[in-house]
């Protein structure tokens, strides 16, 4: 299978060792053709894939974190290459939610079997992404730790801490499969899989192979109520809080007062005030670890 491994030089683990270096040893052993690629700019990815498909590729790695996956992925959608990850972010919650070890070395090794399936992916607005999109206090968080300076899960808290105490919710008008309704919520998540990041499992039942999207919605929850919240978010029990409401669907839209911050896999957008969300059944290919405990 012959594999290109694209590696983002701006990853904060990259440029601590030699990744290049450890996927040529971890691979040295392969009888199939490999190529390790670098790229610094988003805007150069267009033209490396289509290269890749061009030349007879069948996997392509997102050597980095969630935002590379997501680059990459969105780029691979309804094409012949698989999507294949290796983790060196800070948070890598597609990654985690496939299962993949989060230590470089072994997560090349975990996909030996060279297993590959087909799963869903999603689209707002005509903007593809493949695992979480936010409204609400996450997408605003994201957007402030875009700017924060440095990465990293200390910094997200930190950034979290700060702004949840001036952070006020809004109100939503909301329709799911041509059912509508209208809420106030701090934080609205459209989830195609299970988690943000670092474990923190916004709708742990989610399948990336069901054709639906779990839409989590939760409440204006004070201050006191937060911590809870938290460590159900990281038991993996957020859905049993009486504050939480998960419905699923294929077809979202969400209107607000004014544009405003979203994000896609963590990656924060401006848009507008009306999010036309849609999934993509079986659109991308993946490449799984050979054990897996969920898709």
């Amino acid at each position: 299978m012959k594999t290109l491994f694209l590696v983002n030089t701006r990853s904060g683990t990259a440029r601590k060792y030699d990744i290049a270096a450890l996927i040529r040893e971890t691979c040295s052993d392969w009888t199939t053709p490999f190529e390790i690629v670098p790229c610094q700019r988003k805007e150069d990815l267009d033209s490396i894939i289509s290269d890749a498909e061009r030349d007879g590729y069948d996997v392509v790695y997102a050597v980095g974190g969630d935002g590379t996956v997501h680059e990459i992925a969105k780029r691979l959608v309804d094409r012949n290459l698989a999507l294949g990850i290796l983790p060196i972010g800070s948070g890598n919650g597609f990654a985690r939610h496939i299962g993949l070890p989060m230590n470089a070395r072994a997560s090349i090794r975990a996909c030996g079997a060279r297993r590959i399936v087909t799963i869903d992916t999603a689209e707002v607005n005509g903007i593809g992404f493949l695992g979480v999109m936010g409204i609400g206090f996450d997408a605003w968080i994201a957007d402030r730790f875009a700017v924060a300076g440095s990465r990293g899960f200390m910094t997200y808290v930190r950034v979290g801490v700060r702004e949840v105490l001036t952070y006020r919710a809004e109100e939503y008008d909301i329709e799911i499969d041509g059912e509508r309704w209208r809420e106030t919520a701090k934080i609205i998540t459209i989830a195609n899989s299970s988690q943000y990041g670092n474990d923190a499992r916004i709708a742990p039942h989610a399948s990336v192979q069901d054709g639906l999207l779990d839409v989590v919605r939760i409440a204006d929850v004070s201050l006191l109520a937060a911590p809870m919240i938290a460590w159900r978010l990281f038991r993996g029990t957020i859905d049993r809080s009486p504050a939480v409401k998960t419905t699923r669907g294929r077809e979202i839209t969400i209107r607000r007062a004014a544009p405003g911050p979203v994000h896609l896999d963590g990656e924060p957008f401006t848009m507008p005030e009306t999010l036309n969300v849609r999934i993509r059944p079986a659109s991308l290919k993946l490449l799984l670890p050979d054990v897996t405990s969920m898709v």
